[in-house]
């Protein structure tokens, strides 16, 4: 009976010491404002799309690595409404395959200085039966509006 126990507490020593870990990289993470974005030249619009790209990656795969910018379009699908389109490549870490991430972040752009995320569509080419992470991909809403 007592090495049952200490078994179930340093299983959960383990399973607190994965959220805390998981939780310290989301805050490491350089996740841009779209409220602080305001006017950007062609340089720096690339700069920001590879940071948003990145940080929506990271959330719907987290085991992503070399989470590489291919390409990001801004389309107006009706009056004060922005689409972000970025295409990311990252690298799975079990089967070193290349994969890539198409996603679109809807945006209102009724503010041009002041833009709010509305949704973010992520998709990719990945077979893991596991999916992306949509509940994080959505939390990331809240960290780009702010």
């Amino acid at each position: 009976m007592h090495a049952t126990r200490k078994l179930a507490f340093c299983a959960g020593l383990t399973c607190l010491a994965v959220l805390l870990a998981g939780t310290a990289r989301a805050a490491d993470d350089d996740v841009p404002s779209f409220k602080k974005r305001g006017d950007m030249e062609k340089a720096q619009e690339k700069v920001f799309a590879t940071k948003v790209g990145t940080a929506i990656v990271k959330a719907a795969r987290a085991s992503a690595q070399k989470i590489e910018y291919d390409k990001h379009e801004f389309t107006e699908p009706k009056a004060n409404r922005k689409d972000l389109k970025i295409t990311m490549h990252y690298t799975g870490v079990v089967t070193k395959k290349k994969y890539t991430a198409t996603i679109v972040v809807q945006i209102d752009a009724t503010d041009k200085d002041k833009w709010e995320v509305l949704n973010i569509k992520y998709d990719d080419d990945s077979k893991n039966v596991v999916g992306p992470s949509t509940k994080k991909v959505q939390a990331l809403i809240k960290e780009f509006n702010k």
